[in-house]
């Protein structure tokens, strides 16, 4: 720990020195007229750029780790993206996006997963970069290296060139090396690694294209850059070319760039390309700051808490006892809405019978057994690990109805003893969804039915979990909703049930809910039919018979 504070220490010592000294070669007045008449609409278009492509990077973690069996959703994979990008923006050899595989291990993903994830999508990335930057240094800027800068980048690709000899070693070991790595408990866990990422493989395509999307992208914000400053001093081909290179400036051991000050490769060869320092330490700090800026929306990962069953109890329990019937009977439209004809679809779905034995699971207020109860059961039992919640339902005094607090998913119920449950709303809170799935197995009866409703992963539900989360009222979605799922995702779960069926409720009509009229409403819920039936509403109704 000294030894990397002192290293630290060293580093930022060195960070100011390079930055004095850039700012000593500059013409003070360009450099402050450049800053004072950027056109902000080229800045924010390269904003725009940048967080594309790390929108991008995010969704192709979140398609490997889904890969690998981890299903998380994808506004936890891009935080933590963003987090690891950040400490990578300061960190030698842009070391500190490792970073990105403690943040997901917070949210329960295994380090070596997450380390293998990264570690594969950036060897494509870096294998690209690798050969542009080669290409380019060779045929376009080979009149800007001397020999001593040449020979630093040919070691560099020598170093990268060997990283990834290595990295095929360990995916497909021979006899020798496997026998050799199995007599330390250290190199198992290589091996380990090696296989995940064997399997990673099969995605290089897909993995491949967000490496040439994002190469693009980054030239674009780059070429965006320079038409902000009104000095066209860098080509399209230029911004595409040069960005990869620069980029294994980073990467090189001993020089200022390879410490995290990139500002000191840009300048050294804008310069050496005939552009002036100033409008060179203009570029490098625009860019920083644009970079750095965006990658700041992963500070809050840095101080997440990893997830345990306890904490979310804990906070579940902070929550009033009577949300879910505010909400059924909210002065809100929206919210009535929304909670209205999702109980609807789920009554309808139960078909329930007088001698029907029901369990709840995540009962909440005990609204939809209040609903359905109007048909009638023989029993009914609600399930929650919210005491909040089950005294205010248990107040209501349903008949043929009990409330218990329980965990989702380690029920108190005998095997094969209900006829129907519903899980509304639950599954995607949960740390091991696939306990509850066993459960709901155990408990049920041969021929029962169950009904699971759930954030639609392929839909625009995101975008209305954070306006709720901002303006509305109640829980905080954002910070409890664990993993989502896709139809295919939901129905594989029961893939040896008898039936299986998913259907998409919601997409536009939320919107014009909003406006607290019934006609818009209507007009929303007509068009709601047809994205509804291409499955790209924001809810997922599960029906399924065992």
């Amino acid at each position: 720990m000294k030894r990397s504070k002192v290293t630290s220490i060293i580093q930022g010592i060195i960070a100011i020195a390079i930055l004095l000294l850039l700012f000593s070669i500059i013409d003070y007045q360009l450099f402050l007229s450049l800053l004072t008449n950027l056109d902000i609409r080229f800045i924010l278009l390269a904003g725009l750029c940048y967080l594309l492509n790390n929108l991008l990077m995010a969704y192709r973690i979140k398609r490997v780790l889904f890969a690998l069996g981890e299903n998380l959703r994808f506004r936890l994979v891009f935080f933590s993206h963003m987090a690891g990008m950040l400490l990578s923006d300061f960190t030698p050899a842009r070391s500190g996006y490792l970073y990105t595989a403690i943040a997901l291990n917070k949210r329960d993903v295994p380090l070596e997963k997450g380390i293998s994830t990264i570690t594969s999508t950036y060897l494509y990335d870096l294998t690209l970069k690798m050969i542009v930057a080669l290409l380019g240094a060779y045929f376009i800027y080979s009149y800007v290296f001397a020999d001593r800068l040449s020979y630093a980048l040919i070691i560099t690709f020598l170093l990268i060139l060997g990283v990834i000899i290595g990295y095929l070693i360990i995916m497909y070991p021979g006899e020798r090396i496997r026998n050799l790595f199995q007599k330390r408990e250290i190199l198992k866990k290589v091996l380990v690694f090696g296989e995940q990422s064997r399997a990673i493989q099969r995605y290089a395509p897909f993995i491949l294209s967000i490496s040439l999307a994002g190469w693009i992208l980054r030239g674009l914000q780059w070429y965006l850059i320079v038409l902000s400053m009104h000095q066209v001093f860098l080509t399209p081909l230029d911004t595409l070319f040069l960005n990869p290179l620069l980029t294994l400036f980073s990467l090189i051991p001993l020089t200022p760039a390879g410490w995290g000050i990139q500002e000191a490769g840009i300048v050294f060869v804008f310069t050496s390309m005939g552009i002036s320092a100033t409008a060179a330490t203009s570029f490098a700090l625009i860019t920083r700051f644009i970079e750095v800026g965006i990658d700041s929306v992963g500070i809050k990962e840095f101080f997440t808490k990893p997830i345990k069953n306890e904490n979310l109890f804990a906070f579940y329990n902070t929550i009033p006892g009577d949300i879910d019937e505010k909400a059924f009977n909210s002065d809100m439209l929206v919210q009535r809405y929304f909670q209205r004809r999702k109980t609807e679809v789920i009554k309808n779905s139960l078909a329930m019978e007088r001698h029907d034995v029901i369990i709840d699971i995540g009962c909440g207020s005990g609204v939809q057994l209040k609903e359905i109860g109007k048909k009638g059961y023989s029993l009914a039992i609600g399930i929650d690990v919210n005491l909040n919640a089950i005294r205010f339902a248990r107040e209501r005094s349903l008949p043929d109805t009990e409330f218990i607090i329980a965990d989702a998913q380690y029920l108190p119920i005998k095997s094969s003893s209900a006829d129907k449950i519903i899980c509304a709303e639950i599954i995607e809170h949960l740390k091991y969804p696939k306990h509850l799935v066993n459960e709901i197995t155990r408990v049920l009866k041969h021929g029962g039915v169950v009904v699971i409703t759930t954030p639609n992963d392929k839909s625009v539900w995101g975008i209305y979990e954070f306006l709720w989360d901002v303006f509305g009222r109640g829980r905080n979605y954002g910070e409890t909703h664990l993993r989502f799922f896709s139809e295919s995702d939901l129905r594989s779960n029961f893939y040896e049930f008898a039936e299986c069926r998913t259907q998409s409720l919601f997409f536009i009509s939320p919107l014009f809910a909003l406006f607290n009229r019934n006609a818009l409403l209507e007009m929303g819920e007509k068009m709601d039919r047809i994205f509804e039936r291409w499955g790209w509403g924001v809810s997922l109704v599960l029906y399924t018979r065992k």
